[in-house]
């Protein structure tokens, strides 16, 4: 029974730092903190856009240092066709898997077609969230415009 205690869930650092979680949260409203710290933090590394330049030689952890934080630039990706949205959806899976330590599993699905009088690409990212003392299922639908190049990160509960 104590290691159960010890496994109670936790309110995000950020949001126990600037006080918006209750010194007596209940575990649904922290679970709910939870989830929103990471829907705030994919929408910060979806909008975030890592270095253009690789670095010379071998270098293994780059891929997991805030060098590559983010996703590549946008405009250099050709989202007409399916397998380059697939392309796309595997980066993201990559990127989130490298960045956020809370999801130990992700997939990530974009929309079949691209309606020509709306062109924003459309993403579903699902996750397990690690959560103690249960893992969390969670999923968001995601829509890129291409235009501005920003990403907007929704839950659906």
């Amino acid at each position: 029974m104590k290691d159960l205690h010890k496994k109670q869930l936790v309110a995000p650092l950020l949001d126990r730092l600037i006080g918006s979680s209750g010194q007596h949260a209940q575990p649904h409203q922290i679970l709910r903190q939870l989830r929103e710290s990471v829907r705030r933090d994919l929408e910060h590394l979806f909008n975030t856009r890592y270095r253009c330049i690789s670095p010379q030689g071998d270098v293994d952890l780059m891929s997991t240092s805030i060098l590559d934080f983010g996703l590549p630039d946008l405009s250099t990706i050709n989202m007409n066709t399916q397998d380059s949205r697939n392309h796309f959806c595997r980066q993201i899976e990559k990127t989130i898997l490298n960045h956020d330590p809370r999801i130990k599993t992700v997939r990530v699905q974009s929309q079949e077609k691209i309606n020509n009088q709306d062109p924003c690409v459309r993403f579903r990212v699902e996750a397990m969230l690690h959560a103690n003392p249960a893992p969390e299922l969670i999923v968001f639908d995601s829509t890129l415009n291409p235009v501005s190049q920003s990403v907007q990160v929704a839950e659906i509960l």
